[in-house]
């Protein structure tokens, strides 16, 4: 990696490489803890994998490039995901078998993705992750959440004959919510586009997910982004393998942002257990339009001034 000079939060300074590493200023360390730590947070309790977060504040408030920023993102978000998606398996938030069927497509698209993501300039990156942010904030208020019965804890039956029906206990509303997904088939195209974008812009593809699964199969939004963290944990490595082929992870940075993300997951992914998924779809949908904002004007604004 050649020598880079970047603008932090706290004023110039540079990134000096050594060997093929990095040789961290401590302020600048400590905001690219800060921000994998929010990253981690926000992602776990979105199901987001966490680069929603993490690539905007990279490339916006740290000056990293694109490419520098969606690679070490894909290689948080498998740490995000993974940490995220044991605690969700424990509360049974997780449709497993939904997983298992959805990841399949999403790594392919992720490899793709990844391969488009290392040939294309950055403004060209930030432009589309701005725009796909609009479009998933704008699905996300567009129509309510829907999908869910609830049942009290003893009235709970047998799993029905649906395979991919799933349950679990919901400590907000104290009680027991049943969902079967639906148009399922259906959906593979766009977890395929969630496993592109997870590739291209480094944000776990659950930006596309849990839209999919809350909207289109009518799954509770607390199912949605469990299962979805479940999904981001096996796919984010093909997109990954790609950056670190071509160069663009650099390792310094990617340490900080692993032990940040872990941390923030855990957190998230405990959060979201007792928060209302009313609240969380809201929360994801505000986050959603505020980064979308931030990287459309940075892809446009020099074409603008």
């Amino acid at each position: 990696m050649k020598q880079v000079e970047i603008l932090a939060l706290t004023g110039e300074m540079e990134i000096v490489t050594v060997g093929g590493g990095t040789v961290l200023d401590v302020v600048f360390t400590l905001w690219v803890a800060v921000a994998a730590l929010v990253g981690g947070i926000v992602g776990a309790l979105l199901g987001l994998g966490g680069g929603i977060i993490i690539v905007p504040i990279y490339t916006l408030a740290l000056g990293l490039p694109p490419q520098i920023a969606v690679g070490t993102s894909l290689v948080a978000v498998v740490a995000n995901a993974s940490s995220a998606a044991t605690i969700y398996l424990k509360s049974r938030l997780t449709n497993l078998r939904l997983a298992l069927i959805l990841a399949t497509v999403t790594a392919a698209g992720s490899l793709g993705g990844g391969l488009i993501g290392t040939s294309v300039t950055g403004p060209f990156i930030l432009a589309v992750f701005g725009f796909v942010l609009v479009a998933a904030g704008i699905l996300m208020l567009a129509r309510p959440e829907r999908g869910a019965r609830t049942r009290a804890p003893e009235e709970a039956g047998n799993v029905g004959s649906d395979p991919l029906e799933g349950r679990y206990f919901d400590p907000a509303s104290r009680t027991e919510v049943v969902y079967r997904p639906k148009a399922v088939r259906s959906g593979l195209f766009l977890s395929l586009l969630a496993g592109l974008a997870s590739g291209f812009l480094g944000i776990g593809g659950g930006i596309i997910q849990v839209p999919v699964m809350n909207l289109m199969f009518g799954m509770p939004m607390k199912a949605a982004t469990a299962t979805s963290s479940h999904i981001i944990s096996l796919t984010a490595v093909a997109g990954a393998v790609v950056y670190l082929a071509r160069g663009f992870i650099d390792p310094g940075v990617t340490a900080v942002t692993i032990l940040g993300v872990f941390v923030g997951a855990r957190m998230g992914a405990r959060l979201a257990q007792v928060l209302p998924g009313a609240l969380i779809k809201r929360v994801f949908a505000v986050v959603l339009f505020y980064m979308a904002l931030r990287m459309l004007a940075a892809a446009f604004g020099p074409f603008l001034s």
